[in-house]
């Protein structure tokens, strides 16, 4: 297509310099001169758009010629130096001259291998393709595909598409589907905030083997937008809702602790449940946010109507904060969580939070690095994340860009227990690690967390929020 245009566009040329007469290239408004052939046949309607040629391209007489295009695709001028690596610089055939052009597909596919205490090492593929508009930051479609096993015989496979703004209404649709099977699923007791130091919990008194097939899906559409400022970028408010059906199957192992505790959960249940609410968007981009907000709030609800086995509803609330410091290489990043469940809720979601699109925690890679995967579970749970991220170099491999980063970061996590005051069993930890910025669109990192009971070291795709 480019070289048809810049083609055209030649042929244009210099059937204007063949039309002018040397009076009409003087200073001043160029205008076209008289045809030289009088008889000259003009184009039929339609004719220019199924087979240009010279008489489509010829200016009727006295009419104001256009001003020359600047260099690019399709009339774009030059990107600004911040944003070049987005576009691929490609060299006419013809005249010679380079033009930006938007990479509007990119596409990731490698094996990883990712490490977890409570996974242990993760062997899989994962693939991402994305498409997205010039002069947005935000991906038009995106899509994930995952993979995973790990050596302790952990499945994770999962699909994820979003959708944006396909229907011309700003609206963001997200579907997921999941297939997990894992034999090491932990279960440590509910709402249990004791210190336990020197035990392992990869015992099998301490977990329960879960097969679990899900899918969801979510609509989102725009209620109320915030223009953007020269410092701050656009804002807008959604209201979402979405559906989500899963079917759960617990096999407890002897004398475990999931056996004495929650026997009524052996065998299959059902998870059916609607979620509705609002969440305000102000980020810059979506891969690596350096300013702006990412908040929601959001009602669950689920029983036999909507497919379960139990009914329960949940509020939750996850507000999210970026902001560069001096400088936007370094960028101070928060978020803090509430989560409150109400009714009689199944062993997975008192050990997750959020609504739109729920997370595991707290404890392990996303929430309270240094504890182990689901370590506080809990009917009320709350959360401080707290990050400094640091990309000090970037530079181009071949036609993709890439960044390398540190963090430190701090985690507090609290369960709420009957009868307990507020500011008591806090549970904090930290760390740092590394990360990579790959071509704008995708985020690998490596993380070490330490708490008072223990280390780990995670290897992870995406920041943690």
């Amino acid at each position: 297509m480019l070289r048809f245009f810049a083609g055209s566009l030649g042929a244009g040329l210099v059937a204007g310099a063949l039309a002018f007469s040397p009076a009409a290239r003087a200073d001043g408004p160029r205008v076209a001169s008289a045809r030289s052939d009088a008889d000259a046949p003009v184009a039929a309607d339609g004719e220019c758009d199924a087979q240009p040629s010279r008489r489509c391209l010829e200016t009727p007489p006295g009419e104001l010629l256009p001003p020359p295009e600047p260099a690019g695709e399709e009339g774009e001028a030059p990107p600004p130096e911040a944003d070049r690596a987005n576009y691929r610089v490609v060299k006419d055939d013809l005249t010679g001259e380079k033009r930006y052009v938007f990479r509007k597909h990119r596409f990731v596919g490698l094996p990883q291998v990712l490490q977890s205490p409570a996974f242990g090492t993760i062997f899989g593929l994962r693939a991402r393709y994305v498409n997205r508009v010039p002069g947005s930051k935000f991906d038009r479609i995106q899509l994930d595909l995952a993979a995973r096993i790990s050596t302790r015989r952990i499945q994770d496979h999962d699909l994820r598409l979003q959708l944006r703004d396909l229907l011309g209404r700003d609206e963001v649709i997200v579907v997921i589907g999941a297939i997990d099977i894992d034999p090491a699923f932990p279960y440590i007791g509910v709402a249990n905030n004791e210190r336990i130091t020197g035990v392992d919990f990869r015992d099998r008194y301490y977990a329960t083997f879960l097969r679990t097939y899900a899918g969801s899906a979510v609509y989102a559409e725009p209620i109320w937008q915030l223009d953007a400022t020269p410092h701050r970028p656009r804002g807008v408010l959604r209201w979402f809702a979405g559906a989500t059906f899963a079917v759960d199957r617990f096999e407890a192992y002897e004398n475990s602790l999931f056996a004495e505790e929650r026997p009524e959960e052996i065998g299959r249940q059902r998870r059916g449940y609607y979620v509705g609410g609002v969440q305000w968007d102000r980020r810059d981009n979506e891969w690596n946010p350096s300013t702006g907000a990412l908040h929601e709030t959001s009602f669950t609800l689920a029983g036999p109507w909507a497919g379960g086995s139990r009914s329960w509803a949940r509020y939750s609330l996850i507000a999210r904060w970026y902001r560069t410091l001096g400088t936007e290489k370094l960028i101070f990043a928060q978020a803090a969580i509430f989560d409150a469940l109400i009714g009689i809720p199944p062993l997975i979601p008192l050990g997750q939070v959020g609504g739109l699109e729920p997370i595991e925690g707290l404890g392990d890679r996303f929430i309270g690095r240094g504890f182990y995967r689901r370590r506080f579970i809990g009917d009320t749970k709350s959360a401080v994340l707290t990050e400094l991220r640091y990309t000090p170099v970037e530079f181009k491999l071949l036609r993709w860009s890439v960044g390398l980063g540190v963090r430190a970061f701090v985690d507090v996590l609290k369960v709420f227990k009957t009868n307990e005051a507020i500011h008591e069993n806090f549970h904090p930890s930290g760390g740092g690690g590394l990360f990579i910025l790959w071509d704008r669109f995708f985020v690998l990192r490596m993380d070490f967390g330490y708490s008072a009971e223990g280390a780990g070291l995670y290897l992870a795709g995406g920041h943690p929020f």
